[in-house]
Order: C-alpha cells, then structure tokens, then sequence
C-alpha cells in the first residue's frame, strides 16, 4: 500500500513535527509514504488575494509535481482547507486537465484514511475529553464532520464540540492580515468556548488545519493562556505509542513547540 503526503506549506514552515509523525503514523498502518518534494503552497493565500494568475500557476504546479510521482496512489492531505483548494477550485484554475482529474480523486483529508485505516492496538483506559475544532472548509466544502471524531475515539480521546462550534475561528489565511481586529475578536470568541468546555474537563485543542489551530493558539498565548494545541495526526501518533493521557496531550500540546528545521 503506497500513498502520497501533502504536507502543506503552514506545516512544513511552522510545524514539522507534524508531518513527521503522519508519517509514523501511516507506517504503522502498512503504508509507504512518498513525500513529493517539489510540492509548494497550494496557492489558496494567492486565490482568495484575488491573485488568479499566481493561483493557476501554484495549481499547475501541484499537479505537474504530483502527476509525475504516481497517478494511482492516494494523496493524503494535513489540511482540510488545502485539500478543499485541490478538489473544489482546481478545476475553475486548471480546467479539464486529464491529469487533475485523476489526482482529484486521490485526494483526501488524511483523516479520512485513518478512519479505514485503524491502529496498531485498541485504546485502553477511560477517554480524555478534548475539543475537536472543524475548520469551514473542512465542514462546508469537503462535508467531513464525523471522520477525525471517530478516529479520536478509536484513539483513546473523548471528542466535545463546542457550543457554536459552525462559527469561524476568524483565520481565514489573508483574512486574518486584513481584517485583524475582527480576525481577533473571532479568534478569542472560539477560545471562550473552549475555556468553557476546559472546565467541564477538556485537555486540549484538536484541529485538522494548522492554519486555525495556529491562530487560536497564538492568540491564546498572547493572553497568557497555556492552551494545548495538537494536530489529529499528533494525537494518533501519541495513541499508537501508549495509552492516552491527559498529562500526555498537555506535553505534546504545548503551543511553541516546533522541530528542527523543515522536512
């Protein structure tokens, strides 16, 4: 079994660490991994900029770099947004390219492959309660909602959502440059509910899309908030490695801790 990673480029300049243990993670699970090098940005910064030109040629080149390593193989995406780039607005960037539309159908949230693809072993011990957060693209344009809950579970997390929980975090990649203030205010009216669901027992912050998780953790560390932050294929690889523990996640979670260099 052979699939391909999309790293994406938030996580391989900011988080590294997550798409090394992606790849752990789909080892245990059978898989080889190929990590294409040539892959950049997807261009959704450049498209939703209005720079149309800049995102057709980004879209042209993710299917140049990922057409010439293996048509067939799955392509395994560590954000919902970036996939939903690739699969929703590819084809008004790159038209009926033969080629993109065989890598449009390899393309997935890697949550959705997790989900056919259990573990080494079953979760033991009581489920620690985190919060799941769903970004938009992931929820309204890839309609994945249940996929990443039912892998926490089988991982060993109970996963809550939070009340308004269909609200944006307020990232929206360039919309948090131009529109700070109320970028800001969406951010800290996300984290207010997950301060609430702290206290009924919550341990940590779970997302599928470091572009949101980044921004809520950032802004909860400029308020002085310790808030654990962690990737779901940072909660599997945890799970994979022994049971999961409240004071496992808060380790893993802590917001600032990044990896030597890029992959």
């Amino acid at each position: 079994m052979r699939v391909r990673l999309f790293v994406t480029c938030l996580i391989d300049i900011f988080q590294p660490e997550t798409a090394k243990a992606a790849v752990r993670v789909m080892e245990r699970r059978g898989a080889a991994v190929s990590v294409p090098e040539g892959q950049t940005c997807c261009g959704q910064f450049a498209y939703n900029a209005g720079y149309r030109d800049e995102a057709t040629a980004l879209a042209r080149h993710f299917v140049e770099t990922f057409a010439a390593d293996d048509a067939e193989a799955p392509i395994l995406a560590l954000s919902g947004s970036c996939a939903a780039m690739v699969k929703e607005i590819y084809p008004e960037l790159v038209g009926d390219d033969p080629r993109y539309l065989r890598l449009k159908a390899a393309v997935s949230d890697m949550s959705e492959w997790l989900r056919d693809h259990p573990g080494p072993a079953a979760a033991t011990g009581d489920p620690v309660p985190v919060v799941f957060h769903t970004g938009c693209h992931m929820r309204r344009m890839l309609g994945l909602r249940e996929e990443p809950l039912e892998v926490l579970r089988t991982s060993g997390a109970d996963p809550r959502a939070l009340r308004d929980q269909d609200q944006c975090c307020g990232f929206g990649g360039t919309y948090s440059m131009a529109e700070p203030e109320v970028s800001t205010a969406m951010a800290e009216a996300k984290l207010a509910r997950f301060y609430e669901a702290e206290k009924d027992g919550a341990t940590a912050l779970v997302g599928s899309d470091w572009g949101c998780l980044l921004h809520m953790g950032g802004r909860a560390s400029r308020t002085g908030r310790n808030t654990p932050v962690l990737h779901l294929a940072d909660v599997v690889d945890l799970a994979d490695t022994g049971p999961l523990t409240a004071d496992r996640l808060r380790e893993a979670g802590a917001f600032g801790r990044r990896g030597e260099g890029q992959l």
